[in-house]
């Protein structure tokens, strides 16, 4: 059996990653680890990451960073979601599974900034999951830090059937 790996979900919000990760518990038995989701157990399901203080998100990435290690050292694959907007975030990420003898490979949701637009147009309206603050979301697009071949990626455009793309990508 091949050693357990934790996969870092990166993309901008409204990329797909929630749905990738669904897809990979359901159809790999992956353990997801949602950051946004450790936000929300703690009491902000209302804003948005700037809203969050910083002693909150010292909780919210030790129990993440926690998670991690143990599924991990249960030999459970883990996908562990966030945008992870910058190569230092997605570092500390890698360091929590390094030190622990894990690798960690990172799947790159890469759209185009267009149709995220499109998508988060779409949600403002419905209102289908939670609603990123404009300024926030906008920061997003100049802050984030595009992942280098350096970093162990795994492209996802969902080009291709996700059936197709885990056994080409992942196996």
């Amino acid at each position: 059996m091949n050693k357990p790996t934790q996969y870092l979900l990166v993309g901008f919000p409204y990329s797909g990653k929630t749905t990738l990760a669904k897809e990979l518990v359901k159809e790999f038995n992956f353990v997801h680890i949602n950051l946004d989701q450790l936000k929300w157990n703690l009491g902000y399901t209302d804003v948005g990451d700037d809203g969050v203080p910083d002693e909150a998100w010292k909780k919210i990435f030790n129990k993440a960073d926690e998670l991690v290690v143990k599924y991990l050292k249960e030999g459970k694959n883990v996908v562990n979601e966030y945008a992870w907007i910058t190569k230092e975030w997605r570092d500390r990420a890698r360091k929590v599974a390094s030190d622990h003898g894990f690798e960690t490979k990172l799947i790159y949701i890469k759209l185009p900034k267009e149709e995220i637009k499109k998508r988060w147009l779409e949600n403002s309206k419905t209102k289908n999951r939670f609603h990123w603050p404009k300024e926030e979301f906008e920061r997003m697009f100049t802050e984030f830090e595009e992942p280098t071949a350096n970093e162990n990626i795994i492209y996802y455009d969902g080009d291709i059937p996700l059936k197709d793309w885990f056994n080409k990508n992942l196996f």
